[in-house]
């Protein structure tokens, strides 16, 4: 089972996608959870890492991609459908910058064999986000972006199990990206949108979020705002996993 979050930036992804996989952890399921994290998030428990943005961390910034790059460079046919994924989402929403061509292919291709290959052995895989972040990163950067499009590149994107829509109040979000930019050095915002990109994410992912209703894609709502909404939500979110995960293991007995 794929679980995967969309929503703007701190709207609290990566805080909900830890508390879902330590959740079904505790329950007793197989769940890996698998981040796009910033240099400056620490994993607490889950994923361990410094607590602390220092030169560590952009060292694992930057080595990241260039790993999982070579990993596919190395099997160059085997891996050749994660890079026709990224060139065919690209051709829909092709981003207005060649930087953005070449950095969003390489995050796609990564994406993809990533979603492909820990599938195979996970249980249940956990993303922060995915492949509908990806359709509204680029339908931020394309020359056009109407909704004939955006719904075009989502119906090619694969498709999880579950979709999370983590929401929150526009202001509050604004608010919360602010306080995030003021707090980043300036190597972390190198690896950051832009502020103006982030705000304008808070309405592309609603817009996003209504297409995909549009289309029938079952989408859940949840939310991180407090503890009673995080437990609230998990505690939905678990109900379906439970109720999805059931009948596939009657069906392998």
């Amino acid at each position: 089972m794929i679980i995967e979050l969309f929503g703007p930036p701190g709207v609290g992804k990566t805080t909900f996608a830890r508390a879902l996989t330590a959740r079904l952890r505790d329950r007793g399921q197989l769940a890996e959870l698998r981040l796009s994290s910033r240099p400056s998030e620490c994993l607490s428990g889950l994923d361990p890492c410094e607590p602390s943005a220092g030169p560590s961390h952009v060292i694992r910034r930057l080595s990241r991609p260039l790993v999982e790059m070579l990993t596919i460079a190395r099997h160059p046919l085997a891996n050749s459908r994660d890079v026709r994924m990224a060139i065919n989402l690209i051709s829909v929403l092709p981003p207005t910058s060649i930087f953005s061509v070449i950095k969003n292919s390489q995050y796609i291709s990564r994406l993809a064999h990533s979603w492909r290959e820990r599938a195979r052995i996970a249980h249940i895989l956990v993303f922060d986000q995915a492949f509908v972040q990806a359709v509204c990163s680029l339908a931020l950067l394309a020359r056009a972006a109407d909704d004939r499009l955006i719904a075009e590149a989502l119906d090619y994107a694969p498709k999880s199990d579950l979709l999370i829509y983590l929401a929150a109040p526009a202001p509050l979000v604004e608010a919360r990206l602010h306080e995030r930019r003021r707090l980043q050095s300036a190597i972390e915002q190198l690896f950051e949108p832009s502020l103006e990109r982030s705000i304008a994410s808070i309405f592309m992912t609603d817009r996003l979020h209504n297409l995909l209703l549009k289309r029938g894609r079952s989408v859940l709502c949840a939310s991180s705002l407090d503890q009673r909404s995080l437990r609230e939500s998990l505690d939905m979110i678990e109900s379906e996993v439970v109720a999805k995960c059931i009948p596939a293991y009657r069906g392998a007995a």
